[in-house]
């Protein structure tokens, strides 16, 4: 049998007081230290008064019955495990009861083996999904951890470092002004890594902030677009627009959304040889003008999507590296990279794309790429319109 902990404690709720008695020094002969409840009202004030590890629970009780004992226990936030004893004939509120949150139930009248054997079996359960939520407040403070210990110090290097390169210390020549600009943009890009963590992060556990609200996605595009220009300059790439000026808004957190147009054009930025190109479009689309039957099969097209009759178009497409055909369902998983040599040296965490695949579904949209190995990538993000009186021309 599993090694057990001294300070597990089991309350047996029954009001037949011998059957109950004969169960309680079973369990004490086990190694357990046990109680007795003879009524619900007794259980539930034995329960806030000591932590149980299990709860042996009569369903047909006085003063309270075995659902509201166990509603309790999960309205208190109690971790106490609650295997149900019933007799033949009360199948349908045993169930109940499981449903509220038991474990395990037993039939009446059971061999001691057997119950012992089903109590090993939660406290079992019970230390794995304990260990389980440690493991997970251990990652939720090392992702706070990220966010206060390692970002601010970040941010006064990049000060400290700027000062520095605007020459307010002193003369800087060229080319250690090109030194300093690049270390502000690898702090920089640490930054965006740890960004993306932690709204990954955000996203999975279900806490991430949106304030949706419509946008004009030219704006949005154009905000992003203007310090990328700079930056592709400097590697001697040209960055182009495509605007289509009649296209309605979309419904979007805006500053989620240029984080992941940031993400899309830092990428291409990255894997862009200089004398490359990077154009970004916006278009509004009918729905029948949709590829609908293009879409890779890792696109996951929410219910009523392709139901919808105007979407707006955002792509970004390079002269890059591009894909290898086996990478482009797996590039959107967290820490996945593609295997494609060039811009390797360049850095990266394969964070990015996973955080851009998170917000663009949190907005109702989809994301996909196209792409082949030497030719180029093209990252395509399709949002429903927001209509206000803005009509889609599909141009």
């Amino acid at each position: 049998m599993a090694a057990r902990q001294p300070s597990e404690k089991i309350l047996v709720v029954d009001g037949q007081a011998d059957s109950a008695k004969l169960i309680v020094l079973q369990l004490q002969e086990a190694g357990f230290t046990a109680a007795w409840a003879g009524d619900g009202e007794a259980a539930i004030g034995m329960l806030d008064g000591d932590d149980y590890s299990l709860a042996l629970l009569d369903i047909r009780l006085l003063k309270a019955n075995g659902i509201e004992v166990v509603d309790h226990i999960r309205e208190s936030g109690k971790d106490t495990a609650v295997i149900v004893m019933t007799a033949p004939g009360n199948e349908n509120l045993a169930v109940e009861c499981m449903k509220a949150g038991g474990v395990d139930y037993l039939t009446k009248p059971f061999a001691m083996d057997d119950m012992l054997q089903r109590v090993m079996r939660a406290m079992t359960n019970r230390r794995v999904l304990l260990q389980k939520r440690r493991l997970e407040q251990e990652k939720d403070d090392f992702v706070s951890m990220l966010s206060h210990d390692m970002k601010n110090p970040l941010t006064a290097v990049i000060g400290s470092i700027d000062i520095i390169r605007e020459g307010r210390l002193g003369a800087v020549n060229q080319e250690q002004a090109e030194y300093l600009h690049a270390a502000i943009d690898s702090c920089n890009e640490v930054i965006a890594m740890i960004d993306n963590l932690l709204d990954i992060h955000r996203f999975e556990a279900g806490r991430m902030q949106m304030k949706v609200a419509a946008h004009s996605a030219v704006e949005i595009l154009r905000g992003v677009t203007r310090p990328f220009t700079r930056i592709a300059e400097h590697d001697g790439i040209r960055l182009r627009e495509r605007f289509f000026r009649e296209t309605p808004k979309i419904a979007v957190d805006k500053n989620v959304f240029s984080r992941v147009i940031a993400n899309l054009l830092a990428n291409s930025v990255k894997f862009t040889p200089e004398g490359g190109e990077i154009v970004v479009s916006c278009r509004c689309l009918k729905g029948a003008e949709v590829p609908w039957t293009r879409l890779p099969s890792y696109v996951a097209v929410p219910d009523g999507f392709a139901e919808k009759d105007c979407f707006v178009q955002v792509s970004i497409r390079d002269t890059g590296s591009g894909i290898p055909p086996d990478d482009l369902g797996r590039i959107f998983e967290r820490y996945s990279q593609s295997r494609s040599g060039v811009g390797r040296e360049r850095g990266g965490a394969g964070l990015g794309l996973a955080f851009c695949k998170m917000a663009v579904e949190s907005c109702g949209g989809i994301i996909w790429v196209e792409s082949e190995a030497g030719l180029g990538s093209i990252f395509v993000i399709l949002v429903p319109c927001y209509l206000n009186g803005t009509e889609c021309t599909g141009k």
